[in-house]
């Protein structure tokens, strides 16, 4: 079955009487890795997932899209289960910026995902880090020249729970993203920009909390080499990533070194449906 007979069979089941569905389109993405630590092997899997996406015009300008993602586990073929699992959000967007509503990327990725970039690390120096989040808006603005801000509103059933605000700037040679979250309990920034010369990609982040250690992290793309280190209150992490390319698929061979673990070497398999 193709990609738009399951998206048309998808829709059909889930149509509402009297409610005309947008056309929906179908994506997903096969991780399984295998890894290798301390001589023993097992198989893992790299966030792999499938999902249906669609966006429709409102008129003047403003159009409304949705989105539903659903993580796989490869290893053993289950679906993930949990809060922020994967996405599933409604998005309204026009000249005026975005709003985006449910379980989402949190504005916390922009500088987290500067430095921390390979696949198996524990991305240590992040001390603010958020990745998916639930029960969440994430409204944005539009760019003013180089510039863009993001505000996030968390709810818990009682009040707000947490609150953040990301921007970015494009400097040309140099793009810079900053990020501030606050909780009831604590509160993080975080910092990162990165930089190309002579074809090679350089970067650099700090994030500080305050409650415990702050932390540090440099990422490099050498040749498509990426080498990643994170330092959290003397926890430090290094890992390596390279990708090869096998025509309709890649390949990706890992190297992980975790303080107080035994180094750990993986190989990755990438599918795009």
């Amino acid at each position: 079955m193709n990609k738009k007979l399951l998206a048309a069979a998808v829709a059909s089941a889930v149509a509402v009487p009297g409610v005309v569905a947008a056309d929906a389109s179908f994506y997903g993405s096969l991780k399984p890795r295998i890894n290798v630590q301390d001589s023993n092997l097992s198989m893992s899997d790299g966030a792999s997932r499938i999902g249906w996406k669609s966006s429709t015009d409102m008129g003047n300008g403003n159009t409304v899209s949705g989105k539903v993602e659903l993580g796989l586990d490869m290893s053993d073929g289950h679906i993930n289960t949990g809060n922020t699992s994967r996405v599933t959000t409604v998005s309204f967007g026009g000249d005026w910026g975005s709003a985006t509503l449910g379980s989402q990327w949190s504005v916390m990725t922009g500088p987290d995902w500067v430095t921390c970039v390979n696949s198996g690390s524990s991305c240590a120096g992040h001390v603010g880090y958020q990745g998916r989040v639930a029960d969440s808006l994430v409204i944005t603005g539009p760019a003013i020249g180089p510039l863009a801000l993001s505000a996030q509103f968390e709810a818990d059933g009682s009040d707000l729970a947490a609150w953040a605000i990301a921007t970015g700037i494009d400097l040309g040679s140099i793009n810079i993203q900053a990020a501030h979250r606050n909780t009831d309990s604590n509160a993080a920034t975080e910092v990162a920009a990165s930089t190309t010369v002579a074809g090679m990609t350089l970067a650099a982040g700090f994030s500080s909390q305050d409650v415990g250690d702050d932390g540090n992290s440099l990422f490099a793309n050498v040749s498509g080499l990426k080498l990643q280190y994170d330092e959290t209150g003397g926890d430090a992490d290094l890992s390596a990533n390279y990708d090869v390319d096998l025509g309709g698929a890649t390949m990706r061979l890992g190297v992980i070194d975790n303080e107080g673990a035994e180094t750990a070497v993986f190989v990755q398999w990438m599918y795009n449906l």
